[in-house]
């Protein structure tokens, strides 16, 4: 048990307390029991060596860029709705090498309003994506999208020389 073990039992115990509304001896009591348990299954079932890759200071601002994306595409899609809409099916390939931050990608994707994740198959993503009728059915446009916004993101939390 190292000192980064003891940090992360602090740290879930502290979540514990903040999300149970409650700070007395039981409840942190059964904050370091949940934590302690938790590390357990994560380290039995998620080897740190899938993760190692991960800037984990890097990728702690992606949730609240994430939703704020989520608004902004909620938006879009009811402008999109309204002035007329078509979905089309498009396959892009993502830049991101890390497994696991490939899966935060497509997790995110299907969050945002207008695209539903249908395969995931090494670096090649395939969603349904809703477009502007108007607008020609273009694959490019739906890897921008991606390009710019998620995957930008994630790339910074995607340690170099993996």
């Amino acid at each position: 048990m190292g000192k980064h073990t003891i940090f992360a039992v602090v740290a879930l115990t502290l979540v514990w307390v903040i999300l149970v509304e409650n700070i007395s001896v039981g409840s942190v009591l059964t904050g370091v029991g949940v934590s302690v348990v938790t590390l357990f299954f994560m380290h039995k079932f998620l080897p740190f060596k899938e993760v190692s890759n991960i800037n984990f200071y890097k990728l702690v601002t992606f949730p609240f860029y994430l939703v704020g994306q989520i608004y902004v595409a909620g938006f879009e899609i009811i402008r999109i709705i309204i002035k007329g809409s078509a979905v089309d099916i498009v396959s892009i390939r993502t830049k991101i090498e890390s497994e696991a931050l490939r899966v935060v990608l497509v997790d995110s994707i299907t969050l945002m309003p207008g695209s539903i994740l249908l395969d995931l198959d090494g670096d090649k993503v395939t969603m349904l994506w809703m477009r502007d009728e108007k607008e020609s059915p273009d694959p490019a446009a739906a890897e921008a999208y991606i390009e710019r916004k998620l995957e930008k993101r994630l790339l910074k939390a995607q340690k170099v020389g993996e």
